[in-house]
């Protein structure tokens, strides 16, 4: 039998470039706060990238000086989305066919010969926020916002990740706007699921990159340096956020936009979940300590302008810690709770 101070638990996140993977106890102390990462190797298949999962785990064992007969249960999150039990849907980030409707959970569990938790990446990394700075406290209620590509999101409440009945829930970039503050020429962007006036459609690297194409064929902005950027792979919008930090006026002007939006979606959320805190993740955390105070003073005065005033005055928003390693943290205290609650 297994000695119970050495009951371990991993965590492993699958990304579309690489796998980062770590351990935790039970009492929540993460052991491995820093590894080398291992390549994902997506684009081959899953059938590559279990075996990728497998080594990453082997790895965070490695360093802690730990072995299979002492891990108790595996926690797993990948990009979605994806069904509860870890089936996926088509991803931006997976780019094989085979990817498609794949059960990445049962796979790995089969790989390792453990029983793997499964939960997508933006859950797994607000369940780490939410240990961070609320441990297992069973009263608090946190919303997170991760911006990329694309706009994740999660809501934690008493420790319990809000996933939805078939794990479709908290897609926060697919609540719907109101356009009137954030639209003046008619034009609603529409979103990359069809809809128009998404979340995600107007809080995106994908948003800002449709945003600096209408400008630029409108004629505007003849001499600004995007124009001989090359119009793919959001390779505008990622040069836009370093713009914005230097004071360029148009990125500045679109992330201004952006940030009233986002603070917008926050008075959805709020009417609907009153939490204590939302989250604002992603490469925005990454920026000067300037543009992040801009930022996040636009977000907070769209939200409490249009808030029930009690909700705008209570709640708070922030920024998420560092995001690097969130997702594996979480995935490995999300396999910890699992066992907790199930007595194992």
């Amino acid at each position: 039998m297994t000695d119970k101070t050495r009951d371990l638990f991993l965590g492993v996140d699958l990304g579309g470039t690489d796998i980062k993977s770590t351990v935790t106890t039970r009492a929540g102390e993460i052991l491995v706060n820093h590894m080398d990462k291992v390549l994902s190797l997506a684009s081959d298949g899953p059938a590559v990238t279990v075996g990728q999962m497998k080594i990453a785990a082997d790895k965070a064992l490695q360093v802690v000086g730990g072995s299979w007969d002492e891990v108790v249960y595996v926690g797993l999150d990948t990009p979605g989305p994806a069904s509860l039990d870890g089936v996926l849907a088509r991803s931006p980030n997976l780019r094989h066919p085979d990817w498609l409707n794949f059960p990445v959970r049962a796979a790995f569990e089969k790989a390792i010969g453990k029983p793997v938790v499964y939960a997508n990446d933006g859950n797994a990394a607000a369940y780490w926020e939410y240990f961070r700075l609320f441990g297992d406290a069973p009263d608090k209620i946190l919303g997170a916002a991760i911006l990329g590509t694309g706009l994740g999101g999660a809501m934690v409440q008493g420790g319990h990740v809000l996933a939805g009945a078939r794990g479709y829930g908290a897609e926060f970039g697919h609540v719907r706007l109101p356009t009137y503050d954030l639209v003046t020429d008619g034009d609603v962007p529409v979103c990359g699921c069809g809809k128009k006036a998404c979340s995600e459609a107007f809080v995106s690297l994908t948003a800002l990159d449709r945003q600096l194409r209408k400008i630029f064929e409108g004629g505007e902005y003849l001499d600004h340096p995007l124009r001989e950027v090359p119009d793919e792979g959001r390779a505008r919008a990622t040069r836009l956020l370093r713009l914005a930090q230097e004071g360029d006026a148009l990125a500045l002007e679109l992330f201004d936009t952006q940030a009233r939006a986002l603070g917008l979606l926050f008075v959805q959320l709020a009417h609907a979940f009153d939490p204590h805190l939302f989250l604002i993740g992603g490469g925005i955390t990454e920026s000067s300590e300037a543009f992040r105070t801009r930022y996040l003073r636009g977000v907070k005065e769209s939200f409490q302008r249009e808030a029930f005033p009690l909700l705008g005055q209570e709640i708070e928003i922030a920024y998420t810690g560092d995001q690097d390693a969130a997702g594996c943290r979480g995935a490995a205290l999300l396999a910890r709770r699992y066992a907790k609650e199930h007595g194992l």
